[in-house]
């Protein structure tokens, strides 16, 4: 059974992309070795003698092609053993872009992001995103005018609940105010001004939501200039409103897919779907058909996520956009395995990790002939530990109930959240969430 080199790409949370893997010389497949005596070589390789009734001339030009054809034959031997040489040098690592242009910002942001999670910083969920997107554009985003858009919709969060008598204080107040800041028109009036202004809702951005062509399409930068997103950048931008205001939310994972969960002061919890503006039941999100048992269990999906679990998250982002724009090399697998210390379920990192052990065994098994698995067990004994590797990582996913969810059936989950049915339901919940704030 030849070795079985398909890698997977997994796309848990936006696209990974596939990369072109660095191709190394093989041996020549029409190199043929042995010597003169034996059937090695074809009528084109042996000499035509000419007919001549001089037995010695004759005698004299057959030792000389026989040495020409040994000279030959060692020259080919030799070029066939420097090949093989090429072999016992096998580089297991993959090929570093370290010193590419730009990636000193993705080491300076993980660096940032790891000081955050290990508590030499302060936590600062505003500061990572933008961060990791700044790394992505190579220090050229403004950040004034990302802080300048995030305070302006704080400030209609808290004119508009003053406006229609609510407390500002009540953290219910902060967390349904920012919701509906986000998915409704709202009228308001900024102090000393005559006449009402209106804020307008987020749009979701059907257009590559996967970032499959412009990864920037991810970005909570790109989601506050153009007021469209998708289900990456609409829950971090809530989350980030939450940190200013000083209120608490979650963020937690479906297939493909992320919203926000919050606790309200009577300790019940609320999902909120940030790509169609609606609070949705736990039903509704398991009803796609690709959240299982265990990985409920095992806290993949429907987890409501700690502040230091989303910051380590941004380290996935960070690894994801360094994909986008690099390659897979040591820097992401430092990031990955860094998630999944504060994370171990994090199926976004387990996704990216996957690709990289499948990506990197198959750099190697190209260096060395792609043998069957017998010969490379017995033979390259380190290239097989690389195969067990990827494989115990596919085990993992397994184990903690990882079904890939294909592009189309998310898409039809997505659009199915426009049905009269959770219309509804979510006009009844979001009255009665609007009840915690009077």
């Amino acid at each position: 059974m030849c070795l079985l080199l398909t890698i997977n790409i997994i796309g848990a949370f936006g696209q990974i992309p596939v990369v072109k893997i660095p191709q190394r010389a093989t041996i020549s497949p029409n190199i043929i070795t042995g010597n003169s005596n034996k059937n090695n070589f074809t009528s084109n390789n042996i000499p035509v003698f000419p007919n001549l009734n001089n037995n010695q001339q004759q005698l004299d030009m057959y030792e000389r092609d026989r040495l020409e054809v040994q000279r030959r034959n060692a020259e080919m031997q030799r070029m066939f053993k420097e090949e093989l040489s090429d072999f016992s040098t096998i580089q297991y690592d993959l090929p570093s872009w370290l010193g590419a242009q730009g990636t000193e910002y993705y080491y300076r942001t993980a660096e940032k992001l790891l000081n955050m999670l290990n508590g030499q910083t302060a936590l600062n969920l505003k500061d990572a995103v933008f961060s990791v997107e700044n790394a992505y554009f190579e220090g050229m985003l403004d950040r004034a005018i990302y802080e300048r858009n995030i305070s302006q919709m704080v400030t209609i969060a808290r004119l508009k609940a003053k406006q229609d008598g609510y407390n500002w204080n009540n953290p219910d107040t902060k967390n349904i105010m920012l919701f509906r800041v986000m998915s409704d028109t709202l009228n308001f009036k900024f102090p000393l001004h005559e006449h009402f202004s209106t804020s307008f809702p987020m749009q979701y951005d059907f257009d590559d939501f996967r970032g499959e062509k412009d990864h920037s399409k991810l970005f909570v930068t790109k989601l506050l200039t153009s007021h469209t997103g998708q289900c990456h950048s609409l829950p971090l931008l809530y989350l980030i409103l939450c940190e200013a205001v000083g209120t608490e939310a979650n963020l937690a994972f479906s297939p493909h897919h992320s919203y926000i969960k919050f606790k309200d002061r009577q300790n019940n919890w609320h999902n909120l779907e940030l790509t169609q503006g609606r609070m949705v039941t736990d039903a509704f999100i398991i009803g796609s058909g690709f959240i299982t048992a265990a990985a409920i269990k095992h806290g993949v999906y429907l987890e409501s996520q700690t502040k230091r679990q989303v910051i380590a998250h941004c380290l996935s982002d960070l690894a994801s956009g360094y994909i986008h724009k690099y390659g897979y090399d040591k820097f992401v697998i430092q990031c990955i395995d860094s998630v999944l210390v504060y994370a171990p379920t994090n199926i976004t990192a387990l996704a990216i990790k996957s690709n990289y052990h499948g990506i990197r065994l198959q750099y190697v098994a190209d260096q060395i002939g792609r043998p069957p698995l017998d010969i490379l067990k017995t033979q390259y004994p380190d290239a097989y530990k690389l195969f067990e590797e990827r494989n115990n990582i596919y085990r993992r996913m397994d184990e903690i109930g990882f079904i890939e969810m294909p592009k189309e059936v998310y898409e039809s989950w997505l659009n199915s959240v426009n049905e009269e049915k959770e219309r509804r339901e979510h006009d009844i919940r979001y009255k009665n969430a609007l009840r915690l704030i009077e």
